[in-house]
C-alpha cells in the first residue's frame, strides 16, 4: 500500500494513493458565495468545474499556508454506491509517500463522533500519522451541494 503524507494544522495525515487522481500544484481557486470557511473554491480541471477543500479550515485551523509544498490533491469522493465525483484537497507539505502494508495500520482504539478518521499508521517510536477517511471528514450533504 503506498500512502501520501500532509499536514494540517492538526498533525500529519496520510491518502491511500488508490484514492488519488492526480497532486497539482496550488491554484487559487473561485471563491463560492456562501459556501463554509473550509471550502476553498472551485477550480477547472481539464474542462470540468472540481469542489476544492482547504483541510486546514477543516480541521478547525486557518487556511493552508501556501508553502511551495502545498498542493492540491484530486481524490475520488464517493457519493453512494454507484456515483463518485473528483473533488480536491488543499494539503500542506504534501511531497512525502510511504510505502506500508495492510499489518503496519493499526486502530487506534478510540471512537469518535466527529474525528480525524479511524485508523493510524506507524512504525515503532514515530509519530502517529492517522490514514485520511474523505467520505468521513468531508460531509456529502455539502459535497453533493457544490455538484
Amino acid at each position: 500500500m503506498l500512502l501520501l503524507l500532509f499536514e494540517t494544522s492538526t498533525g500529519r495525515y496520510a491518502l491511500d494513493s488508490k484514492q488519488i487522481i492526480e497532486i497539482i500544484p496550488l491554484l487559487v481557486p473561485k471563491k463560492i458565495p456562501g459556501a463554509p470557511d473550509y471550502v476553498a473554491g472551485i477550480i477547472n480541471y481539464r474542462g470540468d468545474p472540481v469542489p476544492v477543500f482547504d483541510l486546514c479550515a477543516l480541521a478547525g485551523g486557518s487556511p493552508s499556508n501556501h508553502y511551495y509544498s502545498t498542493r492540491i490533491v484530486l481524490v475520488h469522493y464517493p457519493l453512494d454506491t454507484e456515483q463518485e465525483r473528483m473533488i480536491g484537497l488543499i494539503a500542506e507539505r504534501a511531497t512525502d509517500v510511504v510505502k506500508c502494508t495492510e499489518n503496519d495500520i493499526r486502530s487506534s482504539g478510540i471512537l469518535l463522533e466527529k474525528g480525524s478518521g479511524s485508523q493510524a499508521s506507524g512504525s515503532g517510536n514515530e509519530e502517529i500519522v492517522q490514514l485520511y477517511d474523505i467520505p468521513r471528514m468531508i460531509p456529502v450533504d455539502i459535497v453533493r451541494g457544490l455538484f
